[in-house]
């Protein structure tokens, strides 16, 4: 029979909280990790799940990878865990500068799938961005459309006070308006 580990174990061994090992845990389990239950309805860790949730602590610690996408990727089944070992060679990523650093393919894939939504999100935003300088636009254009005919209209008023002021006093009296 496979040794199980209570929850205060396992906290122990990974130097966590009880908090975070269930917030890991519920985690895993959305994206497919199965943790047994005793009788009372709680979690008893096995090795593999241990295995599991410090994959998850090293790649959001050490790799700066979100919980989320890694927790996807140490449940999907071609999880390759010895990237946690130190003695495996890293293949390289040459950078702009011409410089050479490693990277584990899994770190890389998902910093281009980072990259890549974020282009997405930037592109959706530029078109909003758009659409709304175009209101904008066409909203000015209507309101400097609407004060030229203001001013038109102010400029025959004027003219017609002026008109007015010219005339006599008996004219004003007696004229048919």
């Amino acid at each position: 029979m496979e040794k199980v580990f209570t929850p205060k174990e396992v906290t122990e061994q990974l130097e966590v909280t009880a908090e975070t090992l269930k917030k890991y845990s519920l985690l895993l389990e959305k994206n497919g990790m199965e943790v047994s239950r005793n009788n009372r309805g709680h979690r008893q860790y096995s090795d593999e799940n241990i295995k599991v949730i410090k994959a998850l602590i090293y790649l959001n610690k050490e790799k700066s990878i979100s919980l989320e996408d890694a927790a996807s990727m140490v449940t999907s089944s071609d999880f390759d865990f010895t990237i946690m070992d130190s003695n495996v060679t890293n293949p390289n990523v040459t950078t702009l500068s011409g410089s050479v650093i490693p990277l584990q393919n899994e770190v890389a894939a998902t910093v281009l799938n980072q990259i890549q939504y974020l282009q997405n999100e930037l592109k959706v935003r530029n078109e909003k961005d758009d659409e709304f300088q175009k209101i904008v636009t066409e909203r000015l254009e209507e309101q400097r459309n609407l004060i030229i005919k203001q001013e038109e209209a102010l400029e025959k008023l004027n003219q017609q006070l002026e008109a007015e002021s010219k005339k006599g006093f008996w004219q004003k009296l007696f004229s048919q308006k």
